[in-house]
C-alpha cells in the first residue's frame, strides 16, 4: 500500500499534535476585535500547512463562524486570480444564505444576497474591461456580462460609482451576512503560485476587501513569498520581506511535527525494518520532521524491499543498504552516479566522513567538500557507529543489484548519468 500525501480533513484526523496549537490560534483570532486581520501561517513545503488549515476550519465551524476556503494555485493569470478570489467568497456567502436554516426568512440576509449578486456582476464587469471571460461562480449570466461590458463602453456613471464603492459594499455584505460577526477566509498553497499570482492575491485583500470584518489566514512558505514580493523591488529580498510584513498583521509559525508522533503514525506502514532503530535514525537525519518527505521515502523503500523479495528474502544488511542508497539517490544524485560507476567510492567517502580524507581521489574530494549534507549522512550511517549496527558499505555486486531495483522503484533509469570524473577540472564538473 502506498502512503498518500492527502491533508487531514479536520480536527478528528489530527495525527501530528496540531490540534492544541490550532485551538490557541483560533481562540486568539476569535478574541480579536479590530478587523480585518491578516494572519500568515508560515511553514516549509511538506510540513502540514494544509492539514493545519483544515483543523482550523473545523474549529471555526464548531463555533458557528462562517469559513470560506480558496486555493489560488488553480489560477494562473492575474485577472483570473483576483476575480476568482472575490467570486469564490461571494458565491460561498450566497450558498450559505440560500441553503442555511434562515433562508427566505431574514430580510437582512436577503438584502445581503442581493448585494452579493450586484458585487459579483461588478467584479465580472471589471474582468470584461480586460476582455477576460468572467468566472462568476454561477451568479452572473452571459447576458449579464454582455450588458456590463456595454455599460462600461458607454461610460455608465452608476456602474462607475459602484466600482468605486466596491470595498465599502463588500464590507456591508459581510456585516449583514455574519450579523455583525466575522468571516474567516482560508487561503492555501500561496507559495505554489507564480510570483505574480501570489502578489495579486495579497494586493486584492487590501484593494477590494480591506474594510470588511474578515480574517484572512494565508498558508505560505515565508521565504518563497518574500522572494515573490522582492520582484517588485528589483529583486531586493529585504524590501520584499518588509512589504510582506506590512500586509501580514500576525505571523504564526507552523509547529514542528515531533519525530515521535511521526514514528508512531508511520511505523506500521514500513515493510521489513519497521522496528529497526538504524532505519529511523537514517530517516531522522536525512528527512527530519517533514511528513511529506518521509512518506515519499517510505513508499520508495517499501517498493524496493518488496521487489527484492521477488528473488529471495533480503537480509537486514541489504535492506539498510537499500534505504541508504535510496536516500543518496534522492538527496545526492552526484554521489549516486559516482557510486554506480565506481562502487569503491562509497567506502572511501565513508572513511572520509570519519576524518580520513587522504585516500580520496580528486573528484571524490571535490564532491565531498561541495555536497552539503553528504558527510553528515555518511557519518550517521557509518558501520563504526556500533550502537546502531549499520553494515559497512556494500561491494560492486550488491550495488549493481540495488541500483537496478532502485531504477524502477525510485524513478529514473538504470543509466546513472555522466561520469563525474570525466571533466578535466573541478570547475568544469556539474553534479
Amino acid at each position: 500500500m502506498l502512503l498518500t500525501d492527502n491533508p487531514v480533513l479536520g480536527s478528528e484526523g489530527d495525527r501530528f499534535g496540531f490540534l492544541p496549537h490550532a485551538r490557541v490560534l483560533c481562540d486568539a483570532i476569535n478574541a480579536t476585535r479590530d478587523l480585518p486581520l491578516s494572519v500568515a501561517l508560515y511553514g516549509a513545503w511538506g510540513t502540514g500547512k494544509s492539514s493545519f488549515m483544515n483543523i482550523c476550519r473545523s474549529l471555526f465551524e464548531e463555533q458557528g463562524i462562517p469559513v470560506v476556503s480558496f486555493n489560488p494555485w488553480k489560477y494562473d493569470q492575474r485577472e483570473e486570480i483576483w476575480h476568482a478570489l472575490i467570486q469564490t467568497i461571494l458565491d460561498e456567502i450566497a450558498s450559505k444564505i440560500t441553503e442555511g436554516p434562515e433562508a427566505g426568512r431574514s430580510a437582512q440576509l436577503q438584502h445581503a444576497l442581493k448585494k452579493a449578486a450586484v458585487l459579483s456582476r461588478t467584479a465580472a464587469w471589471l474582468m470584461t474591461r480586460k476582455a477576460v471571460v468572467p468566472l462568476s461562480g454561477g451568479l452572473v449570466s452571459t447576458s449579464d456580462a454582455d450588458a456590463l461590458k456595454e455599460a462600461w463602453d458607454e461610460g455608465n456613471p452608476l456602474e462607475y460609482r459602484h466600482v468605486n464603492q466596491f470595498e465599502h459594499d463588500f464590507a456591508e455584505v459581510v456585516e449583514e451576512f455574519t450579523g455583525g460577526g466575522r468571516l474567516v477566509i482560508l487561503i492555501d498553497d500561496l507559495d505554489r503560485c507564480t510570483p505574480e499570482a501570489a502578489t495579486t492575491v495579497l494586493d486584492s485583500l487590501k484593494l477590494f476587501l480591506g474594510e470588511a470584518s474578515c480574517v484572512f489566514v494565508l498558508a505560505m512558505d515565508q521565504q518563497v513569498i518574500a522572494r515573490a514580493m522582492a520582484q517588485r523591488f528589483d529583486g531586493d529580498e529585504e524590501m520584499g520581506r518588509r512589504y510582506l510584513e506590512k500586509l501580514i498583521q500576525f505571523p504564526f509559525h507552523l509547529p514542528h511535527v515531533t519525530f515521535e508522533s511521526m514514528f508512531s503514525h508511520l511505523r506500521e506502514e514500513v515493510v521489513g525494518l519497521r522496528d529497526d532503530p538504524a532505519l529511523w535514525h537514517l530517516i531522522r537525519v536525512a528527512y527530519g520532521q517533514n511528513p511529506r518527505r518521509v512518506r515519499r521515502f517510505i513508499n520508495a523503500l517499501n517498493l524496493t524491499v518488496i521487489s527484492l523479495r521477488l528473488h529471495s528474502t533480503p537480509s537486514r544488511a541489504r535492506m539498510l543498504h537499500a534505504a541508504t542508497l535510496l536516500t543518496i539517490r534522492l538527496q545526492h544524485p552526484g554521489f549516486y552516479a559516482m557510486v554506480s560507476r565506481t562502487p569503491e567510492s562509497w567506502q572511501r567517502m565513508d572513511e572520509a566522513a570519519d576524518g580520513n580524507t587522504g585516500a580520496l581521489r580528486q573528484d571524490e574530494l571535490f564532491l565531498f567538500q561541495r555536497e552539503q549534507g553528504l558527510a553528515d549522512l555518511l557519518h550517521a550511517t557509518s558501520s563504526r557507529r556500533v550502537e546502531l549496527d549499520f553494515p559497512p558499505p556494500p561491494g560492486k555486486t550488491e550495488i549493481d543489484t540495488l541500483t537496478e531495483v532502485l531504477s524502477v522503484t525510485s524513478g529514473g533509469t538504470t543509466d546513472p548519468g555522466p561520469d563525474p570524473a570525466s571533466s578535466s577540472s573541478p570547475e568544469e564538473r556539474t553534479w
